[in-house]
């Protein structure tokens, strides 16, 4: 990974020094599953269960993209799934779907980084 990538990811807010510790340095291993990241199903569910008002279906797919993120590095990304389920386990739903525009903003900065 050259620096060039390296800075773009972190300034989209991917802790890159983290998930590299995390994929025991192997760069080439961390770059693969950074472009599965794109294709990473649980942000969609999670999506599609708040437009469907679906608070159980909503609750596992933030589980499951809280996880991605935290393993990738996407630390902000992760924190903000956490917050929304830390909502959902509150029974707070309108907070929880209240939460979809910044998740939507930040999930969309970590796929232009990706992909850039």
């Amino acid at each position: 990974m050259d620096a060039t990538r390296k800075e773009r990811l972190h300034a989209a807010g991917i802790n890159v020094d983290g998930a590299l510790e995390r994929f025991m340095g192997n760069e080439s291993m961390l770059e693969r599953f950074l472009g599965r990241f794109l294709e990473e199903k649980s942000y969609a569910a999670l999506a599609a269960a708040v437009a469907a008002d679906d608070a159980a279906a909503a609750a596992a797919a933030v589980h499951t993209f809280k996880s991605v993120c935290g393993s990738l590095g996407c630390d902000r990304m992760q924190q903000l799934a956490l917050a929304q389920e830390a909502k959902m386990r509150a029974d707070d739903w309108p907070g929880a779907k209240a939460m979809m525009p910044e998740l939507q903003e930040e999930y969309d900065r970590i796929c232009a980084a990706l992909r850039g």
